[in-house]
């Protein structure tokens, strides 16, 4: 139970009792009980002092010694602490809409993109997606003096009531509500670039991130000096010291700026945490042992065509030609990034393998190479060989750079719409060492940004027929003209879009990385159906309580979901995951999830459904359901009201 709720108390695999001692305050309740107690004893020994000539500058008084006796333990504190875990704790006021025109294949994915911010998102998660995420990645930000960014979460208007439960919003004399000084100095604090603001933004969105793991999941953060120190103090205490896995150095830049003044920065930091720390050792899989050529002399002359981003390389980044080339012939031009050839592309020549067996041995995750220039394919059908990656992930791990993600994405949106977006090959080669290609495994990433790692999944499952699943996250954040003019243009002419947003560049990004891979996809993965679909949710609003002006006649404030909507919201809630299918029953008003109904709207024909069946059953709290219908459901099904 306390390595459940309270992993920072376990250390080397034992009870911390330190830790236990600082998190419920013992030592500060002993002393100011002792204080409390010496009070009128140090007065009057004073007074003894005072009256008998001693100057006391020899002598410790009793509340000095009481100070020496409570040695606080060691924690990470900053102003807001107390704010940002009632964060973590006060209920969300988002509900998830569907947007289907945005969306790709939505009867048919599992995967799903949230445009929203990520605190409320994972809040709406938490019911259906408690311990069950294998892999979560985050980009936060840097907390650097050239981000365009403030930490607002804790005076959003739907966090009021946690302020005045707080005392931090207080009445005047004329019973007016006003901002406690407190308030203010936090706001002052919070709302600027602020080691305090930032870890603030941070707790409770990394609380929240624990609770979806998986017990055997891991969370990989991207970060670079300004927030590591803290960062790994703030993780230590959210995911346990025992549970730290790595701080692994990524290889950023090959060409790092001489313009800084002490050193030329390469590398930055991704700190790795699993919910649990097992035995088990993180592993990455690449093709094992030996490797023979796919030409043959013998055979018959015939063209074999190879799928994109699935074959290997050791050549260097760049087009190469087609043309003849030694004993083969090759008839498409080709490109390599970072140890891979990215296109579909075809070589004629004397080949041991007809076309149908190529596409057998593919779909049994035959390793493809291509050793040189000279393009005799080899392949190897060796059990995988395991490694153990190091702290340091380089393009010897086939993982690129900052330039490469740059020229990566440009080339794919036709535009620069994007700085400082990781490569793909980074995220792969993560997702790699935390999951399994065949265990329908869930990576998140609530600080999507570009969208690259739906564009990493997607391209993983299509390189060993995987069926990992993505959830993204990525707050609607309006574009700058004067400062992204590129992206803001993208969104504006290409998208068509009135008000320019970074979710804009989200969701296009995935969509065509998704149309890219499966132009690449070999035959056997096109008949087998790799998922590059999503779903594209934004949040709306719960209906609120409203009052008129002479506080009597009470309303509810009206939403834009659809009765499609609802009845996904109240599966959510019910803990049904959004992979899960929803079957309308009956058109706009009851819907089923595997063994459980839900009621968006009451009439004859409903009733007389559910009064057959006497299901497991939940309703809209604020839908259109009479009083009399719902005492009848009470009395014909197990009843559950969601809010």
């Amino acid at each position: 139970m306390l390595k459940s709720h309270f992993p920072q108390v376990i250390k080397d695999s034992k009870l911390n009792v330190e830790t236990i001692t600082n998190l419920l305050d013992f030592e500060n309740k002993i002393a100011e009980s002792k204080k409390a107690e010496s009070a009128k004893e140090s007065a009057a020994q004073d007074s003894k002092n005072s009256d008998s000539g001693d100057s006391g500058d020899s002598k410790l008084t009793q509340s000095q010694i009481d100070d020496l006796k409570n040695i606080q333990g060691y924690e990470l504190t900053w102003t807001g602490k107390g704010i940002a875990n009632a964060m973590y704790s006060a209920p969300t006021q988002e509900l998830l809409k569907l947007e289907s025109t945005q969306s790709k294949e939505a009867d048919s994915t599992n995967n799903a993109i949230i445009i929203g911010d990520n605190i409320d998102a994972l809040k709406l998660l938490k019911a259906a997606y408690y311990g069950k995420i294998k892999m979560i990645y985050i980009d936060p930000p840097y907390n650097t003096k050239n981000e365009n960014f403030i930490y607002p979460d804790n005076f959003r208007e739907d966090y009021i009531e946690t302020l005045r439960k707080s005392g931090l919003l207080k009445y005047d004399d004329n019973g007016k509500e006003v901002e406690s000084s407190e308030l203010n100095f936090l706001k002052n604090i919070l709302g600027t670039k602020s080691h305090s603001g930032w870890l603030s933004f941070m707790l409770p969105r990394l609380k929240l991130a624990r609770d979806l793991l998986k017990s055997d999941g891991v969370i990989f953060i991207s970060i670079d000096d300004n927030e590591q120190a803290n960062l790994k103090i703030l993780c230590d205490e959210i995911f346990g010291e025992d549970n730290f896995i790595e701080t692994f150095l990524w290889n950023k830049t090959q060409t790092p700026p001489s313009a800084s003044n002490k050193t030329r920065k390469t590398h930055e930091f991704i700190m790795c945490y699993q919910k649990y720390k097992d035995n088990k050792k993180m592993v990455a899989r690449f093709a094992g042992g030996g490797d023979a050529p796919l030409w043959n002399e013998t055979n018959s002359e015939r063209i074999l065509s190879f799928p994109g981003n699935y074959v290997a390389t050791n050549l260097p980044n760049g087009i190469y030609k087609k043309g003849v080339r030694d004993k083969i012939e090759l008839l498409d031009n080709v490109e390599v990034v970072e140890g891979k050839i990215t296109n579909l592309f075809r070589l004629k020549g004397h080949f041991r393998w007809k076309q149908e067996t190529l596409e057998k041995e593919i779909e049994n995750n035959v390793y493809l190479v291509v050793k040189s220039n000279k393009f005799s394919i080899r392949y190897c059908r060796e059990e995988e060989r395991i490694v153990m990656p190091t702290n340091e992930i380089s393009k010897r791990d086939g993982v690129g750079t900052n330039e490469t993600a740059s020229k990566e994405l440009e080339k794919l949106m036709g535009a620069k719409v994007f700085s400082f977006n990781k490569p793909t090959s980074l995220i792969e080669y993560l997702i790699k060492i935390a999951t399994n290609a065949d265990t329908n495994d869930i990576v998140m990433d609530f600080f999507a940004g570009s969208g690259t790692t739906a564009h990493a999944v997607m391209e993983l499952n299509a390189a060993d027929n995987g069926n990992r699943q993505f959830i993204l996250v990525q707050k609607p954040e309006e574009i700058d003209e004067s400062k992204s003019k590129a992206a803001f243009d993208f969104c504006k002419n290409t998208l068509d879009s009135k008000s320019p947003k970074i979710s804009d560049i989200t969701i296009e990004r995935v969509k065509r990385a998704a149309k890219n891979i499966e132009k690449n996809l070999s035959q056997s993965l096109v008949s087998q159906k790799i998922d590059l679909g999503f779903r594209v949710f934004s949040l709306d609003k719960k209906p609120a309580p409203l009052s008129d002006k002479k506080d009597t006649l009470k309303l509810y404030t009206k939403n834009s979901l659809t009765p499609l909507d609802k009845a996904i919201n109240l599966a959510l809630q019910s803990g049904k995951t959004l992979d899960k299918k929803l079957v309308e029953i009956l058109k706009d008003r009851l819907y089923k999830c595997e063994d459980s109904y839900y009621l968006v709207k009451c009439d004859k024909e409903a009733m007389a459904i559910l009064s057959d069946i006497k299901p497991v059953l939940f309703i809209d709290g604020y839908g259109d359901i009479s009083l009399e219908d719902f005492l009848n459901l009470n009395l014909n099904a197990n009843l559950n009201v969601i809010y």
